[in-house]
């Protein structure tokens, strides 16, 4: 049997999004604007040095980032993309050592998306992917013991989370299928935003979850936000994927 390692979560801030509240909160205050994190993950205890996405904008903010944890691009030997939006996979030719992990779900929607989501994808991205060690996975693939990936779809056709054992249980890194801790926790009736403005939001009591604004498919995202509840066990486990609070944490916290 092999031994699972226990690791621990860098989240790592590399820019800021300006947005509407609407895309974070599914139809509800929609011209609140906001700004959120661009996060990308570090995990730490394995054999491999594994980078969960790879920010947006230039490379100058994942440089620094890893920087600040005393790592540069070309120390990361695996990288896995929770999905191909351009604010999680701008940057992958800094990475031309590691191997990156995608599902083969997400790699065919990528290169014919739904026509209102054609803007969300690079065609540069998918070009330079093409000249990397691409992976093309499924459901459950295991990336290191102790760290595995599942199909998650509903933000995107083929999104996947990141299950990653701990020396406090088991997280999931859910990437885009649940922005920040509005979407898990919807009965929240203020949260603060990158910039320290304290917005107050429309609770939702009444939802277990609460979808963003940003989806292909809500009824796959519903059973998508089952599963990882189930890997995760707890809510207090589920790691979103732009939540300002997360900057300058490490989990297990």
């Amino acid at each position: 049997m092999k031994d699972i390692n226990e690791y621990r979560i860098y989240p790592l801030l590399v820019g800021m999004m300006g947005s509407l509240k609407g895309a974070i909160t599914h139809l509800l205050d929609m011209a609140i604007p906001c700004v959120g994190p661009a996060l990308v993950f570090y995990l730490e205890g394995g054999r491999q040095k594994i980078l969960v996405d790879t920010g947006v904008g230039g490379p100058e903010g994942v440089i620094e980032a890893l920087n600040g944890i005393g790592l540069k691009p070309q120390d990361i030997d695996t990288v896995i993309l929770t999905h191909l939006h351009f604010d999680h996979a701008d940057n992958v030719s800094l990475f031309s050592r590691a191997r990156f992990i995608l599902q083969r779900k997400e790699w065919e929607y990528a290169r014919s998306p739904l026509p209102i989501q054609r803007s969300l994808y690079k065609p540069q991205t998918l070009r330079e992917l093409e000249h990397l060690d691409l992976v093309l996975v499924g459901d459950g693939y295991e990336v290191d013991p102790g760290v595995n990936v599942i199909l998650v779809p509903g933000h995107t056709q083929g999104q996947q989370a990141v299950v990653v054992n701990t020396g406090q249980g088991r997280y999931v890194l859910a990437g885009d299928l649940l922005y920040c801790r509005l979407n898990i926790y919807p009965g929240i009736t203020e949260f603060t935003d990158m910039t320290g403005k304290r917005i107050a939001c429309t609770p939702q009591p009444d939802h277990a979850f609460y979808p963003p604004g940003i989806h292909t498919d809500l009824s796959d995202w519903y059973e998508s936000v089952g599963k990882v509840l189930s890997y995760a066990g707890s809510r207090k486990r589920i790691v979103p994927g732009h939540e300002p609070g997360l900057v300058g944490t490490i989990i297990p916290y």
